[in-house]
């Protein structure tokens, strides 16, 4: 392998597993793409999915360093599963754990404020791996006023473009998001934003009423009988008909939001059912925005693992044709999102803006992330 490698490091909303790529990039195209899914221990695992707003200094400060230590023993295990030199790496890429975004302004301290933080510690990874290190993506696009969200579409408009037909690629993990690609189109032609709810409110109601983390290939879903009436109370959430530029998260998907459309006044199986289909449903209504015409749909992200959940979206987005993001022959529905990370950070070494204004409403396209020395 004589090119140098990046690594791209990510953990989704839905905190499922570690997911870590490796590729190399020339300017022009990708190679030598290789992934692996790591686990985490229980407890930082359970610890994450249990977090509230309420979190200590102490607490959020001894979080930091605890799961950037559980992220560095991942990425060593990668590199000697794969028999990769630490010498052939560039730098890594390191997302970190999303705890909050805020892309909307306000009142903090007399000031209109926006905010976004992920956990991890960018210099403490690159000690620990000996690998220089970018992280903190988000914040340089929304000091220019854009959302900070999503990063993904200049990893498609880059990879994943069609050029005879449109191309959406839809990501489904805690959060689903998609990125619309003109058949040769333009990189000021892309669209892209979260759609709302992914896999998180299912996962949360499969913990409530089944003590289960997921539901395996939507079989629960597909056992329950969908309530229209509060379907179309979930389906009246603002954020589903808010204009884009927009990005969303667990600030407001959660179990409040639950509570407030009344999910558990139905019965366990129909209310992962109606769950299953709002998810489907509020993609397809986002995209539909977009396109009435025939167009191919990429699913990637843990959702598309959830057979259910696939049937519905062709159900509700009948123009589609689904089919699973491929490069270089290797599926990438599962690591997608790290070799964007790989990639912003080979954009970061090679000084090379990394936002999409179009997408993200920032006044100007900016260099992401900062660069920490192993």
């Amino acid at each position: 392998m004589s090119k140098e490698l990046y690594i791209g490091i990510m953990t989704g909303t839905s905190v499922d597993a570690i997911d870590i790529a490796a590729a190399s990039f020339d300017g022009e195209g990708i190679d030598n793409i290789k992934s692996e899914e790591f686990a985490f221990t229980k407890e930082l695992q359970n610890y994450l999915k249990s977090l509230t707003d309420d979190i200590s200094i102490k607490a959020l400060s001894q979080l930091n360093i605890r799961y950037t230590e559980e992220i560095a023993a991942a990425v060593n295990e990668f590199l000697n599963k794969n028999k990769i030199e630490k010498s052939i790496v560039k730098a890594i890429g390191f997302h970190g754990q999303t705890l909050w975004h805020q892309p909307d302004s306000e009142l903090c301290l007399g000031e209109m404020t926006r905010s976004t933080y992920q956990l991890g510690s960018a210099i403490h990874l690159a000690i620990l791996t000996g690998i220089d290190t970018v992280g903190d993506f988000r914040t340089a696009d929304m000091a220019v006023g854009g959302q900070g969200a999503p990063l993904i579409p200049i990893f498609d408009y880059a990879f994943l473009s069609d050029k005879t037909t449109d191309t959406i690629v839809l990501n489904i993990g805690g959060i689903a998001n998609i990125t619309y690609l003109r058949a040769s189109g333009s990189k000021d032609e892309v669209i892209a934003f979260d759609t709302g709810a992914g896999n998180c409110l299912i996962d949360l109601a499969m913990k409530k009423l089944f003590d289960k983390d997921y539901d395996k290939n939507g079989e629960t879903g597909r056992n329950g009988t969908p309530n229209e009436a509060v379907l179309n109370s979930l389906m009246s959430e603002p954020y589903i008909d808010k204009p884009y530029p927009k990005s969303t998260g667990k600030e407001l998907f959660n179990a409040t939001f639950l509570a407030k459309h009344n999910v558990y006044s139905l019965s366990p199986k129909d209310a992962i059912s109606t769950l299953t289909h709002f998810t489907a449903k509020s993609i397809a209504h986002n995209i539909s925005k977009l396109t009435d015409k025939h167009y191919i749909l990429k699913i990637a992200g843990g959702g598309a693992r959830n057979s259910y959940m696939v049937e519905l979206i062709s159900h509700y987005s009948p123009n589609a044709k689904i089919e699973r993001p491929m490069l270089n022959g290797i599926d990438i529905s599962d690591s997608r999102e790290a070799l964007l990370m790989a990639y912003l950070a080979y954009l970061r070494l090679e000084e090379q803006c990394g936002n999409m204004p179009t997408v993200t409403g920032a006044t100007r396209e900016v260099i992401l992330g900062s660069l920490a020395k192993g």
